[in-house]
């Protein structure tokens, strides 16, 4: 068999609940998909058709809005297979980036102003995102997706961690801001 990339394994995972069009992935992809996993949309058309020559997934295709086909993407029982033994793999070692962090880390070489504002602009970033964390958590729970035999139960558990995780990163973010401020005052020439 082929080898699948990381996105082709990431749009399986799409794919693994149903059928969607390209349109559709590329949105499921941005939401929920995108908190933790992020691909373009020049890269997913190209991905598309390379699982599909692999065997991987088939698509019905019908007269689109536009000058192109509406294709309707769905997993083959190839597909499923190689979804399934790549679920219980141990994950490739990947390197941690961070550009927050990277930021933090040569802060010396920029305005503690400056940097308490980023600071406060990644904190309502996380917070708005812990927002939508907290919203579609709850759609899910109506749903009683928190049942590990629920369709959805994956898709709850990522909420799960993104709620633990993301409240101690708006914390430390606010707590940065706090400690440029002071940085800020102790650099102001004394009247």
């Amino acid at each position: 068999m082929a080898t699948v990339s990381a996105l082709g394994y990431a749009l399986l995972c799409a794919l693994h609940r149903g059928p969607l069009t390209g349109y559709e992935l590329v949105q499921r992809m941005r939401k929920p998909i995108g908190y933790y996993w992020t691909a373009q949309q020049s890269q997913i058309y190209p991905e598309l058709a390379r699982l599909s020559a692999n065997g991987l997934i088939e698509h019905d295709a019908e007269a689109g809005p536009g000058p192109r086909q509406r294709k309707t993407h769905r997993l083959t029982a190839a597909g499923r297979e190689a979804l399934a033994g790549w679920l219980v793999e141990p994950p490739a070692p990947r390197a941690f980036r961070d550009e927050t962090l990277l930021r933090t880390y040569a802060l010396a070489a920029a305005d503690p102003e400056g940097m308490r504002e980023f600071y406060l602009a990644e904190a309502e970033t996380y917070q708005r995102r812990l927002d939508a964390f907290q919203e579609q958590h709850a759609d899910l729970l109506s749903r009683h997706a928190d049942d590990p035999s629920h369709p959805q139960f994956g898709a709850y558990a990522t909420l799960e961690l993104a709620l633990a995780g993301t409240p101690p990163r708006i914390r430390w973010c606010r707590w940065m801001a706090e400690q440029m401020a002071e940085l800020a005052r102790r650099r102001e020439p004394s009247g």
